[in-house]
């Protein structure tokens, strides 16, 4: 059981520490472009600088993934230790700015140990899996699934989550509409089948 409390406490720092990562680039690169570009052009200060999202970049064993409509749009997530919720846009061939891919090559043996693998399958892309109504999400080399469900809860449209070694497991929920997601910020959802 400590095994398996690690292992999701690990897998969710994680997925916090990329986003922290990503935010802390993007604001950083936002400010260098704001300095360097607003003495010439005031206006394009303002503008946020986004990262380009390549979906015609090739990886083996990979192609360029659909998502499903049911997980597709907006989606907010809120925990109990923050006041404001965070955002999750699912797009036809993106998640979270990331290009979503699927595995052609049943025979890929995949190796997060690999230095070859580590710079061959490098960029902003993850692998995506649809199975028995679930969406499986996780980077190319990583060992353990996000996994989203299309459910309800309380009347309001949502995907419950999982991550760590039971995808049957409900570890969370994201929402369409933003204060559903604050309401219920503080509720455990490791109670709900």
């Amino acid at each position: 059981m400590k095994k398996i409390t690690l292992i999701s406490a690990t897998l969710l720092m994680s997925f916090l520490l990329a986003g922290c990562t990503a935010h802390h680039t993007e604001e950083h690169a936002v400010s260098q472009h704001s300095t360097s570009s607003s003495k010439k052009h005031p206006s394009t200060a303002s503008k946020k600088f986004t990262n380009k999202i390549d979906l015609h970049k090739k990886y083996k064993g990979f192609k360029l993934a659909t998502i499903p409509t049911q997980y597709r749009g907006t989606w907010y997530r809120a925990n109990a230790y923050e006041k404001n919720a965070t955002k999750l846009v699912i797009t036809t061939h993106t998640i979270n700015g990331a290009a979503a891919y699927q595995q052609t090559d049943p025979n890929l043996k995949l190796n997060r140990h690999s230095e070859k693998q580590n710079k061959e399958y490098s960029g902003n892309a993850v692998v995506v899996k649809s199975v028995n109504n679930s969406l499986k999400v996780r980077g190319f080399l990583d060992l353990v699934d996000l996994v989203y469900r299309p459910g309800q809860f309380k009347g309001q449209p949502c995907l419950f989550m999982s991550y760590g070694t039971n995808p049957k497991a409900t570890n969370g929920a994201i929402f369409k509409d933003k204060s559903a997601a604050l309401k219920y910020r503080k509720f455990d959802f490791s109670k709900v089948n």
